[in-house]
């Protein structure tokens, strides 16, 4: 079976499991808010109705948080600051800020979402390589917030896949393994 083949069969498997509860959402954001590791200007996302949740963590990082923004022909995000205005609807149909632009090198956190995650920090997104491309190019530090229940024994990875430096769930916040 081919890497694409892999990470296709995770992908369909990952989606027939039951997600977690706005409960299990709640409990991975305060966990990684009392982590101490979302420090000076985080990047989240704005999660779909299948991810964790972001909206407390906005709520308490206030001005520190920034949100993607896709570019059309360019595989590394954006992020820009919720800025109090309207949110449109970007390239791939997800809200967008409109507000202050922040670059990459600005963020110190990315906390990203994931289909999978492993324990070593492998993750499995959507397929379209934004955030592999933007956490290649980021210099800070990292954490997949998921559901207990999207950790799984091994990701299916290639050269152009990114770890992510933390893992963190309602259950738990794990500092992944740098091996290889």
């Amino acid at each position: 079976m081919t890497l694409e083949e892999r990470k296709k069969a995770l992908r369909d498997e990952m989606r027939r499991r039951p997600r977690g509860t706005p409960e299990a959402s709640r409990q991975a954001q305060e966990r990684l808010l009392a982590s101490g590791l979302l420090t000076g200007n985080v990047g989240l996302y704005r999660a779909l109705p299948s991810e964790c949740g972001t909206d407390l963590l906005a709520s308490a990082l206030g001005q520190r948080a920034c949100f993607p923004c896709v570019v059309p022909g360019q595989a590394v995000l954006q992020f820009r600051r919720d800025g109090g205005g309207a949110w449109l609807r970007g390239p791939l149909g997800v809200l967008e800020p409109q507000g202050e632009l922040i670059a990459l090198r600005d963020i110190d956190v990315l906390v990203v979402p994931a289909l999978a995650v492993d324990l070593q920090g492998r993750r499995l997104g959507r397929g379209r390589g934004h955030y592999d491309a933007t956490l290649a190019a980021f210099a800070g530090k990292s954490a997949a917030l998921v559901f207990e229940s999207q950790l799984v024994p091994e990701v299916p990875v290639g050269e152009h896949d990114r770890r992510v430096d933390a893992v963190c769930t309602e259950a738990r916040l794990v500092l992944a393994r740098s091996a290889p």
